[in-house]
């Protein structure tokens, strides 16, 4: 108590001082950005709070930022907002990811943040020398550590670890260190040696409820540790007449707890969300009880909730046809890609949309996919999709798996991956009046894509994709190439080329030639850089397409020029043979991790049937490069 008058003088002058200059400038007239004005002065707070005596003020911890943030949110209303005025003051902190903010991140950091690389705090990290994200999530990753450690030891042991520490530290780089030793003189060695993997290991830990039984004079709860390091975890339980009783389950038990027999209404893990936990959902019994959530449209799931959300939409594709649907996203997880990867659990997606003529039954169907990681260590994920119309339907199963370096933009100014993925489908086509004659197709897929993206919409992506198949006509391949190129120049001129290349063998059913022409098909069909609108009525055995644009930057929408051409073979003429088609025009377009864009491709060479090369023509493109 003796720290809430000047943990609130001190509150109020952040808040003060952030909102008045979001972006101040320095010394040199260069604008400062202005999460480091935060760090920088919640540092300070630290180094005051914390009574550090050291002198070394160029030399940076997490540790100060972490205990003012852990003092501000045990301050005053009790929530785990260390200082709520930091989202205003900088709104626009992750650009286009409007619900990225850093009080939500600090919201999650007992959970999202817990697996990889951004919670792991090692000495060999120079705290200085960090980007600014880096040191924020730091901060917050250090917050949630301690303020599990707090409440699991207490108060009074909790200040005595802290001072302890800050004894023994020579500077400030050695907190991290000295606090495990603290927890080892005045704890238990094995309590601090799970603190010292919790900081270290960059691995998650996990509790998992599993069961509760009724045994003849007992109740026997079923309680796992998971993950690479574990904690004490309070279990609250709950009557059917309303009493509350809590018991503790110790890091190093494995058997099940045991209590008096008693009539239970509800028993939570962590109930106060104290543990830096990876995932929720299941430290609650019954599972499902007051535990989900509809929403409609956009929503952010979490590990506590079961949350489905409802999106309506309207589209035009490629060739001028109108399109609406419904589709029903569900899990839990927090979905904070592009800046962080959503470990999603449970994910079900359902998807039911038509094509115009609405009143034909052919142009209504549904898709609905499942999705669960296998190994989160590994980054390796899985899926079943399943989609059925009147003339078509399928099954599919495969396995995601990210390799290489991973960065996302809250580590830094630039998001990078790479992943491969195999799949296996079985398609039947089967009315006759769309396709030539049923067809029965067994395929596999196999796929490779790489994004460089940074915050300044400087982009490299790369997209390669190969099939195996049996159709009607027998065995068949098909392989796709992409290449994505571009950048802003100046700071406002934004260039960029995207070319694009694929074949296929002549015994390659209908439904997968390259080609517009159909209102549902598969991925491996479509051509999609070509900008110009045109319909391909006959088969093809390969195509080149390229598309060239720049044009002005504004805030996160390009004002652009494009011209697209493109090549392909039909009816075995060779490339000899076939006229390059083209398109110019202008549009709208914005690209990150997806794109989406507002087209006019008022030239072409070869107009659709009854128009003239020069016309009015539009076109919508909404594609996730995910």
């Amino acid at each position: 108590m003796q720290f809430r008058l000047p943990i609130t003088v001190l509150g109020i002058l952040l808040t003060v001082s952030l909102t008045a200059q979001s972006d101040p400038p320095d010394s040199s007239g260069a604008q400062v950005h202005p999460l480091d004005v935060y760090l920088e002065e919640i540092d300070e707070m630290g180094r005051t709070l914390s009574n550090w005596k050291g002198d070394s003020i160029d030399q940076g911890s997490w540790f100060f930022g972490s205990y003012a943030m852990l003092l501000l949110s045990n301050n005053g209303k009790g929530e785990n907002v260390p200082y709520p005025g930091l989202e205003a003051a900088i709104p626009a902190l992750w650009s286009d990811f409007k619900y990225l903010t850093p009080r939500y991140l600090i919201e999650l950091a007992g959970g999202a943040l817990s697996h990889g690389n951004l919670m792991s705090i090692r000495q060999d990290q120079v705290f200085r020398e960090l980007r600014t994200e880096e040191r924020f999530i730091l901060a917050v990753a250090g917050f949630g550590y301690l303020r599990m450690l707090q409440g699991t030891v207490g108060d009074s042991l909790f200040s005595i670890l802290v001072d302890d520490a800050l004894k023994s530290s020579t500077d400030p780089a050695s907190i991290t260190e000295e606090l495990t030793k603290s927890m080892s003189r005045h704890c238990c060695e094995d309590l601090a040696f799970q603190f010292e993997l919790a900081l270290t290991s960059s691995r998650w830990s996990d509790v998992n409820l599993d069961y509760v039984k009724t045994r003849q004079d007992s109740i026997e709860i079923g309680i796992e540790h998971l993950g690479a390091w574990h904690f004490p975890v309070q279990v609250r339980v709950i009557s059917t007449s309303g009493d509350t009783t809590y018991h503790t389950y110790g890091i190093n038990e494995t058997t099940p707890l045991m209590i008096p027999k008693i009539d239970i209404a509800e028993v939570v893990l962590d109930a106060d969300h104290l543990l830096a936990e990876y995932y929720r959902f299941n430290n609650r019994w019954p599972r499902f009880r007051d535990n989900i959530h509809i929403q409609p449209f956009a929503a952010l799931p979490d590990w506590t909730n079961y949350r489905m959300t409802i999106n309506p939409s309207i589209w035009s594709d490629w060739d001028g046809e109108k399109r609406i649907g419904l589709k029903l996203t569900s899990g839990f997880g927090v979905d904070l890609w592009p800046a962080y990867p959503s470990d999603y659990r449970h994910r079900i997606n359902l998807e039911i949309n038509g094509h115009t003529p609405y009143e034909s039954s052919v142009s209504w169907g549904g898709r609905i996919s499942y999705g669960h990681p296998l190994n989160l260590n590994r980054r390796l994920f899985s899926h079943i999709r399943a989609h059925t119309y009147d003339d078509w339907s399928g099954l599919s199963m495969g396995i995601t798996r990210y390799v290489g370096k991973q960065t996302y933009l809250i580590q830094g100014p630039r998001l990078i991956y790479q992943r491969v993925g195999l799949a296996f489908e079985i398609d039947t086509y089967g009315d006759s009046l769309i396709w030539n004659s049923d067809q029965n197709i067994h395929i596999v897929k196999g796929s490779y894509s790489g994004l460089s993206l940074t915050r300044q919409g400087d982009r490299v992506y790369i997209r390669v994709k190969a099939a195996s198949g049996n159709g009607p006509q027998g065995n068949f391949s098909i392989f796709k190439a992409q290449t994505d190129l571009s950048g802003v120049f100046w700071g406002w001129v934004v260039g960029g080329i995207q070319f694009e290349t694929g074949f296929q063998s002549e015994s390659t059913p209908d439904p997968y030639q390259f080609t517009h022409q159909y209102a549902w098909q598969d991925g491996l069909a479509a051509i999609p850089t070509f900008r110009g609108q045109t319909k391909l009525t006959q088969k093809t055995n390969e195509y080149m397409g390229l598309s060239l644009s720049g044009g002005y930057w504004l805030s996160g929408i390009q004002l652009k020029v494009f011209t697209s051409s493109m090549i392909v073979d039909m009816d075995e003429l060779g490339w000899d043979g076939v006229k390059p088609r083209y398109a110019a025009g202008f549009g709208f377009e914005h690209k990150s991790f997806f794109t989406a864009g507002l087209y006019f491709p008022i030239w072409q060479s070869h107009p659709p049937e009854g128009e003239e090369p020069w016309a009015w023509r539009s076109q919508v493109r909404l594609v996730w490069n995910l």
